[in-house]
């Protein structure tokens, strides 16, 4: 029966699929594609070309040449773009253009704003030297690598840390903190992110560094909870001497891509001498206010990532698209094998239970005792939404709010005391040398003497790695002009 003779599906079903795609940066055909391969139900709708624009357009989602944006008329939003992405090329410009503004631009009208506005910046691009590392990827969720990543730790008291598949490219998570070296820590963003998904991958992989060390026994001990064949093997692969190339590919990434215009906010207040790492009422105020923003931050630039195309690039062997896409339906692509591990959600509480526990204060953004104090004080600002532009302001006010407290009582001097202690301090259950030492010890009731599993080959010394290759780059190579 042809799409004539079969009612068109209500639209409000289709809406958020819709919306989901065109933020994609799909095309029409690609997003009728999709929708009648996984959202329409065929057998008793029909859906044509003509009457899914009708749609797309009733809910406000103009194409481009609907748009008629012109280099002129994207100025002024590519100027303010510029002051949180000063280094964004043509493609992250044009990502950025639709996942902040909502522009649909075409690329010739970016190359000519390009060509007229920002001259220098291309020539510069241009200009950069390209080197190639080689990774190995025998397909989806057979290995996710992670790393943590210092630059900030120092200077902002603050830690990033992520996951990445590198089969796909698909970023699984994108953190920051006030720590990235506790192991509870690091294994929670692992166990939150199986819970999200519902499975873990063949191995994981990171530097060998003892924040990892749950993770690996984390995920040893799922693996072993669904095949007690693999009872005493470890399920991780310690990857020495900057060879965890995929992870440190998306931090060369990111501080291309995404860390320059945020710095450049973090510094702004430094250099105004607002912010300082020995004073605790500094950090607390710092890390309520900032964290949650930065984070926000991280997640709008994670999911633009995870939905940007990447290049056709003859030195890889892996499909070309979307992680996304890549990631979650790799059976459109040719060849992508999906090794996902599904895991019961009483595995996971298991999993938790034994190497996250829910009470430890490296989960707490700030002491539960300073959470309600700051809470209402920034509802006493009128709970300004925080930007770019206002954010060292509202800092300075609520610290303000939290010293005049201080000053006449309204906050006892223990209670200032408990915040010290509990910022500056070091208690016993976070004192570093001895959670390290007791990871080392459960490290170590695991070894990978075994043979590999399928589509891997073992290589002394060196951990289990997967027998396909993908060559990557390492220095910002998925961008063009």
């Amino acid at each position: 029966m042809g799409n004539q003779w079969k009612p068109n599906p209500p639209i409000n079903e289709l809406e958020p699929h819709i919306r989901r795609y065109y933020n994609q940066g799909k095309s029409d055909r690609q997003i009728l594609e999709e929708l009648l391969k996984y959202n329409v139900d065929t057998e008793k709708y029909g859906l044509g070309y003509t009457r899914f624009r009708e749609m797309r357009k009733s809910l406000g989602l103009l194409g481009a040449r609907q748009q008629r944006n012109t280099a002129e008329s994207i100025a002024p939003d590519m100027q303010e773009l510029r002051e949180l992405f000063p280094n964004a090329g043509l493609r992250d410009a044009k990502s950025l253009l639709l996942d902040r503004k909502q522009l649909k631009v075409p690329r010739s009208v970016l190359e000519e704003y390009f060509e007229e506005y920002e001259p220098e910046l291309k020539r510069e691009r241009l200009a950069r030297n390209l080197k190639r590392k080689q990774f190995w990827a025998a397909g989806v969720n057979a290995l996710w690598c992670m790393d943590q990543h210092d630059k900030w730790k120092y200077k902002f008291g603050l830690g990033l840390h992520l996951a990445v598949d590198p089969f796909s490219g698909y970023l699984l998570w994108l953190r920051v903190w006030w720590n990235n070296s506790n192991p509870i820590l690091i294994c929670n963003y692992y166990l939150e992110t199986v819970e999200s998904l519902g499975y873990i991958p063949l191995l994981t992989q990171s530097d060998p560094g003892t924040e990892n060390t749950r993770v690996a026994n984390a995920q040893s001990f799922l693996r072993q909870f669904l095949d007690p064949s693999l009872a005493g093997l470890i399920q991780h692969v310690w990857k020495r001497l900057k060879s965890n190339i995929k992870a440190e590919i998306e931090w060369s990434q990111l501080r291309r891509r995404w860390s320059p215009g945020f710095e450049s906010i973090l510094d702004a207040g430094m250099e105004k001498n607002l912010y300082d790492l020995g004073n605790p009422l500094h950090v607390l105020v710092f890390r309520f206010i900032f964290i949650p923003w930065l984070q926000d931050e991280l997640n709008m630039h994670r999911s633009r990532i995870n939905n940007m195309p990447k290049r056709k690039n003859t030195q890889k062997l892996t499909p070309a698209g979307r992680p996304v896409d890549l990631h979650f339906r790799p059976q459109d692509f040719d060849s992508a094998r999906d090794f996902k591990v599904p895991v019961p959600p009483n595995a996971i509480q298991s999993a938790r239970d034994v190497y996250v526990p829910a009470d430890h204060r490296v989960l707490r953004l700030v002491p539960d005792s300073f959470a309600p104090v700051a809470t209402a004080i920034y509802k006493g600002l009128g709970s300004p939404v925080i930007t770019h532009k206002n954010i060292w302001t509202v800092y300075s006010e609520m610290l303000e709010e939290v010293e005049v407290s201080i000053a006449v009582g309204v906050i006892s001097a223990d209670v200032v005391r408990s915040w010290s202690e509990e910022v500056m301090g070091d208690s016993p259950e976070d004192d570093r040398a001895t959670v390290e030492e007791e990871e080392m010890e459960k490290a170590v009731h695991f070894d990978d003497t075994e043979p590999a599993p399928e589509g891997f080959f073992a290589v002394e010394g060196n951990g289990i790695i997967a027998e396909f290759t993908d060559s990557e780059g390492d220095d910002g190579s998925d961008e063009e002009w």
